[in-house]
């Protein structure tokens, strides 16, 4: 095994993910819920993004119906789709599987499965923005049943997205067995992934990094605080004496109504078996062999630099 390939590859597919999932998440935020706020006469937007996590846009002066709220719910998650499905359709039309394949791959495949992940993850909790769905106001816990309509497509993404990392692989290292196949992706896509993972957690932020468990825990500690008598007003009750403090209710409090992850759980093992399945039968053809120089493998590295360097200026 060539460690110093392996090392330059893992580097450049790190930047490439970097890359994708940033572009996703703008696209997301600022296209799929800004432009649409915006269509629908907002004054103007307030944009929040995590260096490698989400985000999240606040409007102002955003005033319509149900219809309105729906598109600007369900914009983000639709322009992810939308640019998932082409990204997958123009990755796989191309002759070559170099890293601008990676990259198509990466964002398209990113794209379309958190999305998702994110619906099926929203009915489940009853938060985010799924929420378009039942209008401003509307109790989303009553479709909870509908996160389970996204597992199969979950899975087959994740098999879709499988199938077409192989064709990658097979320009750069042997996949023409099961075991070759499994040890190449692990050394490949675990790694990148873990690496991610570890600087998601390395900045993790929890005024943007916010999961629809943790928003759930909130709603349910707004609605007991509703719930709950005041405390009674200090003695003796004087004009000066300041209003009393609202109860005090913490996550342990509402933990009851709080859900286990069973869609997180559940849509992580679909995606795990459909991946699984394909990297177990499928067999690309041979691929032209790909070429990687230390300079080529600095360049997705240094955009994904500039990238997270903007959105620490953007922040500021």
């Amino acid at each position: 095994m060539n460690w110093r390939r392996l090392a330059l590859l893992d580097g450049a597919l790190l930047g490439l993910a970097i890359l994708a999932s940033r572009l996703a998440l703008v696209l997301h935020e600022g296209v799929g819920h800004g432009l649409t706020a915006i269509v629908l006469g907002a004054q103007r937007v307030s944009l929040r993004l995590s260096l490698f996590g989400g985000g999240y846009l606040t409007p102002s002066g955003l005033k319509t119906g149900d219809g309105g709220y729906a598109l600007f719910s369900l914009g983000g998650i639709a322009v992810n789709l939308l640019t998932g499905v082409a990204a997958w359709i123009v990755a796989r039309r191309l002759k070559r599987r170099g890293l601008p394949y990676a990259f198509l791959l990466m964002f398209g495949a990113g794209s379309v499965g958190q999305a998702l992940f994110y619906l099926a993850n929203g009915f489940f909790f009853g938060e985010g923005d799924p929420q378009g769905f039942v209008g401003r106001g509307g109790d989303l816990a009553r479709l909870q049943w509908m996160w389970i309509l996204f597992v199969a497509p979950f899975g087959g993404a994740a098999g879709l997205a499988a199938r077409g990392w192989l064709d990658f692989l097979a320009a750069h290292y042997s996949v023409d067995t099961p075991r070759h196949r499994f040890a190449w992706t692990a050394a490949t896509v675990v790694v990148v992934t873990g690496a991610y993972f570890a600087l998601w957690c390395a900045t993790w932020d929890s005024r943007v990094d916010v999961t629809l468990r943790q928003q759930r825990v909130q709603t349910e500690i707004a609605r007991e605080q509703q719930r709950r008598p005041p405390p009674p007003p200090p003695m003796p009750v004087t004009p000066e004496a300041p209003a009393p403090p609202p109860p005090v209710v913490t996550e342990a409090d509402v933990a009851p109504r709080i859900p286990p992850p069973v869609a997180p759980l559940a849509m992580l093992a679909a995606g795990l078996l459909g991946a699984g399945i394909v990297l177990w039968r499928a067999k690309p053809p041979p691929a032209e062999p790909a070429t990687l120089t230390p300079w080529g493998a600095a360049v997705p590295i240094a955009l994904a630099a500039a990238a997270i360097g903007a959105i620490v200026l953007m922040g500021r």
